[in-house]
């Protein structure tokens, strides 16, 4: 496997989630400084993101995974453990379609509705990733270009993803994501970048 050099933002809480193989859904909408959110590539490291993460915007049986991830920061260190693939990626234009997907992420009714009403006239992008741990965790400096509210960075080196392992069997992630793709491919699929 090659090295890796962009990284998507998620909360800290969502990577830990995909890693320990209790989702394969993110639902994005792009950060303050995009004009929307874009995938720019198919293979990217989860940089765990620690600043819009509340336990009360997860849905209860997520909110346990909170646990040790309150005191982090984002301008510390960059720490990544895992990389995704992504599987599919599909928008999300209207309220039906939302509902419809509730039961396959970890995001409270609430808070999901708040992220498809912010920008109206753009969809929700929902990603089905397959994750991969590294064999082990990569610390980086942080740098000022890495901050701000944004879904994707792109480093200033490489990290390796030899040695990698999926964080779900084959057969564990279909069966994780197959009910949630009898929806989503009814849905205009988001374009992907190489």
């Amino acid at each position: 496997m090659d090295s890796l050099r962009y990284a998507l933002k998620e909360w800290a809480v969502a990577v830990r989630a995909l890693e320990r193989g209790e989702t394969a859904l993110v639902v994005r909408k792009g950060g303050i400084r995009e004009k929307a959110f874009a995938v720019p590539r198919t293979r990217f490291l989860l940089l765990p993101g620690y600043e819009h993460q509340r336990p009360e915007l997860l849905k209860q049986e997520y909110r346990g995974l909170m646990e040790g991830l309150t005191d982090l920061t984002d301008q510390g260190p960059l720490r990544f453990s895992s990389f995704a693939e992504v599987d599919g990626a599909y928008e999300v234009s209207e309220p039906e379609e939302l509902e419809a997907l509730d039961p396959y992420h970890m995001w409270t009714p609430e808070y999901a509705e708040s992220r498809f009403k912010w920008r109206p006239k753009k969809p929700l992008t929902v990603l089905v990733l397959r994750t991969y741990l590294l064999p082990e965790s990569v610390e980086l400096a942080y740098r000022d270009e890495y901050g701000g509210c944004r879904s994707w960075i792109e480093l200033s080196e490489t990290v390796s993803a030899e040695g990698a392992r999926p964080a779900l069997s084959d057969e564990d992630f279909d069966k994780l994501v197959t009910p949630a793709l009898g929806m989503l491919r009814g849905l205009e699929p988001a374009p992907v970048g190489s």
